[in-house]
């Protein structure tokens, strides 16, 4: 079970997944750099070029965006996707014409976001995908008979040239409650739609990021236990939000009149964490992390810890407490993309594959997708990690 702080201060808003008695996921809205990942726009293509199989969008901001050949085509099977070489893009876009995209990328100092015509639209319990006629399934969903039973209900309900993805938080629920979400999601689409047409010029047409419908959708769930607040109209809204949800939730909601939440629970200390490129861990041994734009390499160091005369069990030591520290603080800090961990040498393989364990079993605490690759030829982890965004 969990506990969800939603921590207002002046310029921003702070909200804390807690279990434990320890933050494991952390989100701040209102900051200077506006969140635009999961945003849909109708943007106006800009210059096409054959060269790159790449187009430029301008969707209303600083940089133009990038869009590839494979983003730009309707999607197609991954058995397939070695027809896209015949596609050029010159052939799919022109200049001056609008464009449905939404940012799968967020912009960086370099780079343009980088964006898709292949939408997605997130739900409580499904994700809707206009225009593609796929339905897929968690593979967090624990059972084969569970996943049978959520796709049959999402196919007598689906409309052609739609397709769905089955999100976790969908495991148990009933047909009425899902029917529900997939009409909302297919309305909100049509809505979408019907915006693009209407404006007809370069501009936002959906914001991911309102802060109640998106808490709730990604943090309200049968695990969550309480919420405290301390904004009383953030207080009221995810309360109306609670009581409007199809199904029944046994969450209780507290406001708390005070300035700092997170420091009146003694948890401040964690968000220092959560911005800190060096963690200590409580055996004397610490991490080092440091992101790049292509990946985020991780260091293990056995910092102050001794141990004892043999090195192998030091290293495993100090490796087993690296490896959850180092699963938390990737949920905490929401890494994303290609990661790579150079542990400290272990000389027997059991040894290695105990610390794969370790890192396998904490999987299961993180929401999002995560593939742990092993160990490579030159000793290192390597593991991919999709970003919760939210």
């Amino acid at each position: 079970m969990s506990e969800l702080i939603v921590n207002q201060k002046k310029d921003k808003v702070e909200v804390c997944v807690v279990e434990e008695n320890s933050i494991c996921e952390l989100y701040i809205y209102g900051e200077e750099k506006e969140n635009i990942m999961g945003n849909i726009y109708l943007g106006k293509v800009r210059n096409v070029v054959d060269g790159m199989q790449a187009a430029f969008i301008d969707i209303g901001i600083e940089k133009n965006a990038f869009i590839s050949v494979k983003d730009a085509i309707p999607k197609v099977d991954v058995t397939k996707e070695e027809q896209i070489i015949d596609f050029k893009i010159s052939k799919v876009l022109s200049p001056e014409d609008n464009l449905i995209v939404q940012v799968k990328k967020t912009p960086t100092q370099m780079k343009g976001a980088r964006v898709s015509t292949h939408i997605t639209l997130p739900g409580n319990y499904l994700v809707l995908m206009p225009n593609i006629g796929i339905v897929t399934v968690s593979q967090k969903i624990s059972t084969e008979k569970e996943k049978d039973r959520l796709v049959k209900i999402v196919e007598k309900f689906l409309p052609d040239n739609y397709g769905v993805i089955v999100r976790t938080d969908a495991e148990g629920v009933s047909e009425e409650v899902l029917k529900d979400d997939l009409n909302k999601l297919i309305e909100q689409w049509e809505q979408i739609l019907k915006k693009s047409n209407e404006i007809n010029k370069v501009s936002l047409l959906y914001d991911e990021h309102e802060l109640v419908s998106k808490i709730g959708r990604e943090l309200i769930n049968q695990k969550l236990e309480k919420i405290y607040v301390n904004d009383k109209n953030i207080y009221h809204q995810i309360k109306e939000y609670i009581a409007g949800k199809s199904e029944n939730l046994a969450i209780s909601i507290e406001f708390m009149e005070v300035e700092d939440i997170i420091d009146e629970f003694g948890l401040t200390s964690e968000l220092l964490d959560a911005n800190s490129r060096k963690i200590w861990l409580k055996n004397g041994g610490y991490i080092v992390i440091d992101k790049t734009e292509a990946l985020t390499a991780i260091d293990v160091n056995s910092g102050k810890y001794l141990g004892n005369s043999n090195l192998e069990q030091t290293a495993l030591e100090v490796n087993s407490e690296a490896a959850k520290e180092i699963m938390k603080q990737i949920r905490l800090k929401d890494i994303g993309g290609i990661i790579v961990i150079d542990y400290i040498d272990l000389a027997q393989k059991e040894n290695q594959q105990k610390i794969i364990e370790i890192m396998k079993n904490e999987t299961s605490k993180d929401r999002s997708k995560i593939d742990i690759k092993g160990y490579t030829e030159l000793n290192l982890v390597e593991l991919t990690r999709k970003m919760m965004n939210i």
